[in-house]
């Protein structure tokens, strides 16, 4: 609200068409020589899908892959950083007419503004927020990290506002809304436009809400999904007694980042590599026994990172598996996610409902699993239902489908257990929760799966991935309801290397000898030498894990008793690699062949 003083002023800046430019130099304050730019492509139907680069002198700032734009604006990118305001230091690697406006300030659109004024989202410094609820004297602090939009939105900031969440489920609770309102579509509120960490400035802005209303850090619960998840995770850090809700957060940033829509954006920032992975940070959680509800699907390998779905044995843990992809998950689990965060915003409701049959279906690798419950449960509307078990001091819930009969609940095809990983000889109840908060259990009849023919096949590790395994170490690859073992030693080879060597062998205690074959100009950063376990299934994503890991520029496989070198490369092809190279060694006595695979 403008005050009589500067009522005048802003009037003028008003009719002066002024807004825009006073508003981008109001925000972040970027370093000498830095600046925010705009990229408008025009006649883009052709290269609809493909991708393109924005270069300066020769160097890609930016790059993306072409969606449509909103229906009626032109297609832009907008606060791209770049560190001269010369266009024509500009080109564009497709052939497109463009327009590329260069500023001190950032940019925004008219449909930006109007969300922001919807949602009350103000600029505090270096940090973006929006507060609801109760902002007087609230016990407890609910704090939300927003996801993705598509990249060619006109509202490239979001939040996540939870408009089911209503002021009377607020009445105690102080909601904070952090917006990621950094480079062109948000930098995982982990650098800011400058590159520069902002992990003090969140926890400072987070620090100062708490203790200027006494709130115990035991009342506090971090929330996101997605992108949102990963944040939540980095900025629970300082708080080990507060409660974290998560949905399919990214495990490791620069693995999630190489893919197309991000490979010449966030994937190129440094400073994104740098700071600790949510992965890493997670596991320090679970050491902590920290209570979690962590939402996910097995089908989310680039986001799993291979943990959740094996981790074991964690108190306060509780993992929710949803059928579906990556984008199903926050919307299919809505109702529990609400009723979890409702649970923490007043007094969480437990009741009893009646079991009274459960059935289980062997299928060739898995089980399906059918409850039925008692009328009175079968009313229960607008739930999510779950057959829970254990895995030692961790809570598992699958998510079960309703059947047309309302007083059967079954696990579906997709939702089957797996026994080579999941705990079906500790099932023990079915479980619904509502989105109002009530959670129903209902303890399941007699000891089910005991005599399954299906026992638990091996004994799988969720430990992390290590450059520096002197000894023997097991890894685990997991993608949808399929796995992959591997035994590996790795070890750090040449400071100014550039590439990530792995060695494909029968045995993880193999040396390798130097002169197996002519290596060329390319200098090993790191080697690894890997067993597989359960043939070469998945042995391209645990090269593709091990490269990204290393920060090497360069992928070299070299595959030792290969059956052909036709084999290897069929077997490695899909590397997901700018630029890999595998060599086939038929035998130690034959001339090693060599491959060039995805080149880029």
């Amino acid at each position: 609200m403008a005050s009589p003083a500067n009522a005048p002023a802003r009037r003028f800046i008003k009719a002066k068409g002024l807004e825009g430019s006073i508003r981008r130099l109001a925000s972040e304050n970027l370093p000498q020589g830095t600046y925010f730019a705009k990229l408008t492509i025009a006649k883009w139907q052709v290269h609809r899908g493909k991708g393109f680069r924005l270069l300066q002198d020769g160097q890609v700032v930016y790059g993306n892959k072409i969606e449509p734009p909103a229906r009626g604006f032109p297609l832009e990118y907008r606060n791209i950083i770049v560190t001269s305001k010369d266009p024509k230091r500009f080109t564009l690697d497709i052939d497109a007419p463009y327009e590329l406006k260069i500023g001190r300030g950032a940019f925004t659109t008219p449909q930006q503004l109007k969300y922001d004024h919807q949602y009350g989202v103000e600029q505090h410094g270096d940090t973006y927020y929006s507060l609801r609820g109760n902002t007087i004297n609230p016990k407890k602090l609910f704090i939300t990290f927003p996801g993705f939009g598509p990249s060619t939105s006109r509202i490239s900031y979001a939040v996540s506002y939870l408009k089911a969440i209503t002021d009377a489920d607020l009445k105690d609770t102080l909601m904070v809304c952090f917006q990621d309102r950094y480079l062109a579509a948000g930098s995982y509120m982990m650098v800011d436009n400058a590159g520069r960490p902002l992990y003090d400035r969140v926890w400072q802005a987070i620090e100062e809400l708490r203790t200027r209303f006494g709130i115990d850090p035991a009342q506090m619960l971090f929330f996101g999904a997605s992108k949102g998840g990963s944040i939540a995770i980095h900025y629970a850090n300082d708080f080990p007694s507060a409660q974290l809700l998560l949905a399919v957060p990214q495990m490791n940033l620069p693995y999630y980042f190489n893919k197309p829509f991000f490979r010449d954006n966030l994937f190129r920032n440094r400073a994104l590599h740098d700071v600790q992975q949510p992965e890493d940070s997670l596991r320090q959680y679970f050491a902590e026994g920290r209570r979690i509800d962590y939402f996910y699907t097995n089908s989310d390998e680039l986001s799993n990172h291979s943990l959740i779905e094996l981790v074991q044995d964690v108190p306060n843990l509780t993992k929710y598996r949803i059928d579906g992809v990556h984008s199903d998950v926050a919307r299919a689990a809505l109702p529990a996610m609400l009723g979890i965060i409702r649970g923490f915003l007043g007094s969480p409701q437990q009741r009893d409902i009646g079991a009274e049959e459960v059935r289980s279906f062997p299928q060739e690798n898995g089980i399906q699993v059918q409850v039925r419950v008692d009328s009175a449960a079968a009313k229960i509307a607008r739930a999510n239902w779950f057959i829970e078990g254990w895995i030692g001091q961790t809570r598992f819930l699958q998510s079960m489908s309703e059947h047309s009969y309302d007083f059967l609940k079954f696990t579906s095809e997709k939702q089957q257990l797996f026994p080579a990983y999941d705990p079906v000889q500790h099932l023990s109840a079915v479980v619904a929760i509502e989105a109002n908060g009530t959670q129903w259990t209902g303890t399941l009849p007699g000891s089910l799966m005991q005599d399954s023919k299906h026992k638990l096949q091996h004994s799988m590790s969720a430990s992390a991935l290590s450059l520096h395994a002197k000894d023997p170490q097991t890894y685990v690859v997991l993608d949808g309801d399929h796995f992959a073992r591997f035994r590996y030693r790795s070890y750090s080879a040449d400071i100014k290397g550039d590439t990530m060597e792995i060695h494909f062998v029968s045995d993880a205690e193999f040396e390798v000898s130097g002169e197996t074959f002519d290596r060329g100009e390319r200098k090993a950063s790191h080697v690894a030498v890997v067993e597989p376990l359960d043939g070469w299934a998945m042995a391209d994503l645990l090269a593709l894990r091990f490269v990204i890991a290393a920060r090497a520029e360069q992928l070299l496989i070299v595959v030792h008793d290969a059956g052909s070198p036709d084999e290897a490369a069929d077997t490695f092809g899909a590397v997901d690699w700018k630029a890999s190279t595998v060599v086939a060694i038929v035998d130690e006595a034959s001339t090693p062949h060599e491959v060039q695979v995805n080149v880029g």
